[in-house]
């Protein structure tokens, strides 16, 4: 049941819209690699080869369960794969539908694919954001100046741990990042642009964070 809830009837009836879009597609599979950023993008190039040309295109992480056993996420069929891309491109990426990719812990099957706009919620995080600073000062340090860029001076930071993904040229680090006190367009650019680089491996995705407990999204 969904419980009324003002903030979010006001960021549901916003009159903002945005030129990018989340692709949300079904996936049928079991399981992937916790670390699946590069290997993931990789498989879907074998899918789909103009994914390389498409210098917007985002791709999140997938959620799943760890297995409790050994460094792998346990997967069900709530588990989507989301490609943020301009809504321009949403018939071209729409020709993943279908596709099956392989994954060192077992093959994986694209489904049906709907659309999810982006919405202005004013906190939003991202598992990992890879900037130029090793340490979490430096980090803060850069994410700053590139939110400054943004115009975006005033809004408050959150630092989460520090994490070690794969990437083609050697090992990447960042850390998880939450960003509150944005404006509805602040908002909106954040998810449009991202922050820091491997956004095509799931870095610098921003989603809106879960404050907002009593409601479901459909």
């Amino acid at each position: 049941m969904r419980m009324y809830n003002p903030e979010w009837e006001a960021i549901r009836h916003s009159n903002l819209t945005s030129p990018f879009t989340d692709l949300q597609f079904d996936l049928e599979g079991h399981s992937i690699p916790a670390d699946h950023g590069q290997l993931l993008y990789d498989a879907l190039l074998t899918c789909l080869p103009e994914l390389c040309t498409l210098a917007e295109l985002a791709v999140h992480p997938i959620a799943g369960a760890p297995s409790g056993v050994d460094d792998t996420l346990i997967l069900n069929r709530r588990t989507k794969l989301f490609l943020r891309i301009p809504s321009t491109h949403v018939e071209r990426i729409m020709q993943l539908c279908g596709c099956h990719i392989e994954t060192r812990t077992g093959p994986l099957k694209i489904g049906s694919a709907k659309l999810r706009p982006l919405l202005p919620f004013a906190e939003l995080h991202s598992p990992l954001v890879v900037l130029n600073g090793d340490e979490e000062l430096g980090f803060m340090e850069e994410a700053r100046q590139q939110l400054a860029l943004l115009s975006m001076q005033r809004v408050g930071l959150i630092c989460n741990k520090r994490r070690t993904i794969s990437a083609t040229n050697g090992d990447a680090s960042g850390f998880g990042l939450m960003i509150h006190g944005l404006s509805p367009e602040q908002s909106l650019l954040l998810q449009e642009r991202g922050l820091g680089t491997m956004r095509k491996q799931g870095c610098g995705v921003f989603i809106p964070h879960k404050s907002i407990k009593e409601v479901v999204l459909d």
